[in-house]
Order: structure tokens, then C-alpha cells, then sequence
């Protein structure tokens, strides 16, 4: 999963104790992985929650190596709680029945460099390790393996369900929120997806077990053997529920507007939508071309031709920006320096000003010294000079539902819908964060 792409952590922790939430909502039931589809990729949210399209068949060997490994533990740890211990070979042959379930043709390996067989040894091995180091399996009470809990978000009309890998009560009273990773990019505590998940499991233990004060949440990356844990402050909970409020209210929004664009990275090798996915549209016209010469096939290759050209004048663009920005920084400081006001050539003139003038500070220039200097305009009585930042109030704020209803109601007179477009290019030789 594309980590550099967060949530949309909230600047605003208070909501209007009045707003009645009038959205209709997209889902009866919300949890962390459908907020995370949309954060990852809101057309895949559309396919999966709005319009339920159906997948291709089949599954990633990396999805179902944790499918496997997760459904070995649960029984694990629930047999351990009652007294019974699977010996190592018990381990490894339930883990290897949930591979035999599967037809081999139907698993699909995103990388080059491995085999089915290689993930099946993978997740083996993970087991093993985590065998030897935690037998008899005796931490603590076992409260729950794989355990469903719905709840409400705080302050919301908005219901969550959360399934937890494995829930303990340790013996100094501290409830254990356990979940097993076992992908290949070990994260940080600090890493949002840590934070988000784990914190709407936490939501969930205290919302249905109300006695347990003290919660630690702890991810076992198994492909590592590492253990991640922490807790969360009464100020972060608050955090995190505004923050699951203002995901969800996007999705309503998106919803209303149909606006799910589709966003490319690396979360694209495992996704089961590719063959409906716009942003895969040429891809599969110009694999069609490969196949047979087709009239579609000749649309894709005019297509390749528009692109193609689009790029080499893209190219051409950015080199030209990036001479003429140099070229008139040197005219600049030629005319300062030879106190100069215009250059001759044979095509034309140039002429270069130097002037100043006074402004007042803006927000960009000093935050700091320009809330004084409104303050300072609304003391004098300057109130009309100020103007509306209509951007922010959109996006900081009424998008947001930050508003109680009547205010909401108000401002709604005033929206209106334009669709936008946008044409963004990637050269080879470049990455997506270079391109305008």
C-alpha cells in the first residue's frame, strides 16, 4: 500500500454539539478497511461499497498467504485457551489444507521473482517461528480469536464493525488488542495506518467492554518477528473519532457528486477491479492490439499516438520553462547591475521594471503576523475589505460538516457543482511527484 498518501487528518477537533448529521449514509456499517479503500483509491470504494461490481476470479498469493496464516492462529490460540496445544506438525498440515483449497490456477503471483510454492513456504515458516517462541500459548486470558464488535463512532450516527485477530486480558488487568501482519514493509508506531486501524479497535473493546480502562494495542508482524505496541491518549481517541467522521463525510460527498477518481500505485497489483478500472482503459485496448488486429486494436494504437505526442510536447515545455526562468533571472541581473531598462534585439524588445510598493502581510508570508494584523482591521472597523476565502471554506469547513444544520442550510444556497478536469503527464524519466 502507497503509505505516502494519508488520511485527511483534521485540523478542527470540536464538532457542533447541535449538527444532526442529515447525509444519507453510504454504508449501514462502516470499518477501517473500507475507509482505507477510499483513502487508497476512491473508484476502487465505488466498485467495492456503491455499485458492488462483480471481481474476477481468483486471488493473489499475497492476500491469501495472510488468509491462511490468520485461520491457523485462530484456531491455535482458541484451542490453547482451552487447554489443548497442536504439536508442529498439526500447525503445519491445517496451514497446508488451506492452500490445498485452492485451485493453483486461480492464484495469481504479483511478483516475477516468486512461486506459489514460495509464499506457501513463506507463511509457513512464519508459523514456525511464532510456534517455538510462544509455546504453550499462555499469555494472559483469552478473550476472543477473530472477533467481531460492532459500535458507534462517538458523537455520530455513524456505525462501525471491527474484526479483531485476538483479544487478551493480561494479568495485570491491561487489555491486549492483538492484530497479525504479515506483509513485507514492517511500519513505524507514528505511521498513520497503525494509528487508524488499531484506534477504531480500541473504540470498538471500550464501546462494548466498558469495564477494561487500560487498553495496549499491539501488531505481531510475523514475516519480521517484530512487535509493534503502544497505546492511545484520551486527546488522540478524540482525534481519531473527528478524523473517522470527516473520512466518512468525503465518501458521502464523493457519493452525492459520483466523483471517485481512480488513484494509480503499487496497491494496483492486487486489486480485483483492474478489468473494469478507467485509469487501465488503454492497457487493456493496447493488450487487445497485441492479440488480434482488431478495429479496437487500431483505436488503442491512435490513442498511443495522441499520448506520445502530448509527452513530447510536455518535455518540450518543461525544458523551455526551465531556460526561460534562468534566462530572465541573467536579464534581471544585468539591468540591476548596468542600470539598464530595456535590451534590443533584432526580434523585438525586451523591457525590465524595477519598482516597490507597499502591501500589507498576507497568511502565507507570517500566519502569526497576519491573525494580528486582522484582528487589528477589525478593531478599526475595516471589516469590508475583507474577502471571503471561498476555497477555504469549502475545504476546511462546509465539505467538512462543521457546521451545525442551520448554518449548513444556509451556505447551501450558495454551492453549486462544476465538473473539472485535469491532465496530468509523466515523462519515463521522471517520477509522478516531478510532473505538473
Amino acid at each position: 500500500m502507497d503509505s505516502s498518501r494519508e488520511w485527511p487528518v483534521s485540523s478542527t477537533r470540536l464538532i457542533p454539539k447541535t449538527a444532526a448529521f442529515l447525509e444519507i449514509k453510504v454504508l449501514s456499517t462502516y470499518s477501517y478497511s473500507s475507509l482505507d479503500t477510499y483513502r487508497t483509491c476512491p473508484r476502487k470504494f465505488k466498485f467495492t461499497y456503491v455499485e458492488k461490481a462483480p471481481t474476477r476470479p481468483g486471488v493473489t498469493a499475497d492476500t491469501y498467504l495472510g488468509t491462511a496464516v490468520h485461520r491457523v492462529l485462530r484456531q491455535l490460540y482458541a484451542l490453547a485457551a482451552d487447554g489443548i496445544v497442536m504439536e508442529p506438525g498439526q500447525v503445519v498440515g491445517l496451514y497446508r489444507e488451506q492452500w490445498d483449497k485452492l485451485d493453483r490456477n486461480q492464484i495469481s503471483v504479483t511478483s516475477e521473482f516468486y512461486t506459489v510454492d514460495d509464499y506457501v513456504r513463506i507463511g509457513q515458516e512464519m508459523l514456525v517461528r511464532h510456534y517455538e517462541k510462544y509455546r504453550p500459548f499462555k499469555r494472559g486470558t483469552l478473550l476472543g480469536a477473530e472477533l467481531l464488535l460492532t459500535f458507534g463512532l462517538p458523537g455520530t450516527p455513524y456505525a462501525f464493525k471491527s474484526y479483531i485477530d485476538r483479544l487478551t486480558k493480561l494479568e495485570d488487568g491491561t487489555v491486549e488488542i492483538v492484530d497479525y501482519k504479515t506483509g513485507q514493509s514492517l511500519i513505524q508506531p507514528s505511521d498513520p495506518r497503525f494509528f487508524y486501524q488499531m484506534g477504531l479497535y480500541q473504540l470498538a473493546v471500550q464501546a462494548n467492554y466498558p469495564q477494561f480502562n487500560k487498553v495496549e494495542l499491539s501488531q505481531h508482524w510475523l514475516r519480521q518477528d517484530e512487535i509493534i505496541s503502544r497505546t492511545l491518549s484520551g486527546e488522540e481517541v478524540e482525534l481519531l473519532i473527528e478524523d473517522m467522521r470527516v473520512a466518512i463525510v468525503e465518501t458521502i460527498r464523493a457519493t452525492r457528486l459520483d466523483d471517485f477518481p481512480a488513484r494509480e500505485g503499487t496497491h494496483c497489483s492486487y486489486c480485483d477491479y483492474q478489468h473494469l478500472c478507467p485509469a487501465k482503459a488503454h492497457r487493456r485496448l493496447l493488450e487487445a492490439q497485441q492479440q488480434a488486429e482488431t478495429q479496437q486494436a487500431l483505436t488503442a494504437e491512435q490513442i498511443r499516438q495522441m499520448a506520445d505526442e502530448y509527452l513530447k510536447l510536455y518535455a518540450r515545455q518543461k525544458e523551455i520553462k526551465s531556460e526561460l526562468e534562468a534566462l530572465k533571472a541573467n536579464l534581471i541581473e544585468v539591468a540591476r547591475q548596468m542600470d539598464m531598462s530595456r535590451f534590443e534585439s533584432a526580434m523585438g524588445k525586451i523591457s525590465v521594471r524595477f519598482s516597490r510598493k507597499e502591501k500589507f502581510v498576507t497568511k502565507t508570508d507570517d500566519p502569526g503576523a497576519f491573525a494580528e494584523f486582522s484582528a487589528a482591521c477589525r478593531e478599526l472597523g475595516l471589516d469590508d475589505y475583507f474577502v471571503v476565502d471561498g476555497n477555504g471554506l469549502m475545504r476546511s469547513v462546509y465539505s467538512k460538516r462543521r457546521l451545525n444544520d442551520e448554518q449548513l442550510e444556509k451556505l447551501k444556497n450558495f454551492v453549486i457543482e462544476k465538473e473539472e478536469s485535469r491532465v496530468t503527464a509523466t515523462l519515463s524519466n521522471e517520477s509522478e511527484d516531478d510532473s505538473d
